[in-house]
């Protein structure tokens, strides 16, 4: 079903505009373990994988846990189909287990580590945009931004002679991004406070299109966990993740859902968007947007409200898998 919706949407969008490239050239840089949004995210963009859409390319992970890189390395070799690199920050935020890294794991049925070899983030995403044609990858952040950050820090090396904010700006066309928060006098952002200097480094630095969807998006969204119980097998790891990460029944805001729905389906009418301009990071924390007809950033607005249902229908697992 998830393979007829996103082919007709396709369809339907050749034909008011220039067909695009298919299928999509993703990376994800993601916190997995932190929150459960992260491990919807990764079954969303493995469908999305599975019906032509995109294809992963490389998944960093941002939470600096060996235990959050075995986790989305097992779990996309369970029911992912192509053969993405990963790499994880093995020192920076977040180095704790959180609620559901190893029931997860054990669902699995793994509790091994990764190889000795290093699987630092920051050379990963130097090694899959170097080998990436020109204005090819989309990047979707959904956790701290301390690798893209990194990337934007390197300098040339081995892995490319262009030192890291180069490789971005010719190999990437757009970031999309869950972080910050837009409305008038909100707090700070979770992703951002948990690296502010990284969030600002972003940013300032990035090199091309930004799209950020921002903490009051994906708070108005509540997923339904009755599609939890209704779509998944009582001992499939994705079900096992989310009655562990909190106590049943709860219906988790889908913050991390909205920047990879945005990625991928950016011609929806689910969402909309601010003018131009650019986003900053003041002082406490708290992003700022400045309108700038020359800006390169925008943040989303909520349109509908039957995104919540979308997502769900996104999620619920398609084809053939390894596992329950």
């Amino acid at each position: 079903c998830l393979s007829c919706l996103l082919l007709s949407g396709a369809s339907a969008s050749r034909a008011a505009s220039p067909a695009p490239d298919y299928p999509m050239q993703v990376i994800l840089d993601t916190d997995l373990g932190n929150d459960i949004d992260d491990l919807l995210a990764l079954q969303m963009l493995i469908n999305y994988e599975k019906a032509g859409k995109i294809a992963l390319q490389g998944i960093s992970l941002s939470k600096a846990n060996v235990h959050a890189f075995e986790l989305a390395r097992q779990y996309y070799e369970a029911y992912g189909t192509g053969h993405p690199a990963f790499g994880y920050m093995s020192h920076g935020p977040n180095p704790d287990d959180g609620h559901y890294l190893t029931a997860t794991l054990a669902a699995l049925g793994t509790d091994t580590l990764p190889p000795a070899e290093s699987h630092e983030a920051v050379d990963m995403l130097r090694r899959q945009l170097a080998a990436s044609a020109d204005s090819s990858i989309v990047m979707i952040a959904i956790g701290p931004l301390t690798n893209l950050a990194q990337l934007l820090h390197s300098e040339a090396d081995s892995l490319s002679p262009l030192p890291g904010i180069e490789l971005a700006r010719r190999k990437v066309k757009l970031l999309c991004l869950m972080g910050g928060d837009y409305r008038s006098g909100a707090a700070p952002e979770w992703n951002v406070m948990q690296d502010r200097n990284a969030a600002s480094t972003v940013f300032e630095r990035w090199p091309t299109r930004l799209v950020a969807s921002g903490f009051e998006v994906g708070g108005a969204i509540l997923f339904p966990h009755e599609r939890i119980t209704g779509d998944f097998h009582e001992r499939h790891p994705l079900r096992v993740g989310y009655e562990h990460f909190l106590d049943m029944p709860y219906d988790r805001p889908c913050w991390d859902l909205t920047a990879v729905l945005h990625a991928v389906e950016a011609d929806s009418a689910w969402f909309g968007l601010s003018g131009q301009g650019h986003i900053g990071v003041d002082s406490t924390g708290r992003t700022r947007f400045s309108a700038d007809a020359a800006g390169k950033h925008r943040y989303l607005t909520l349109r509908s409200d039957t995104v919540a249902a979308v997502l769900a229908d996104r999620i619920r697992p398609v084809g053939k898998t390894n596992n329950p």
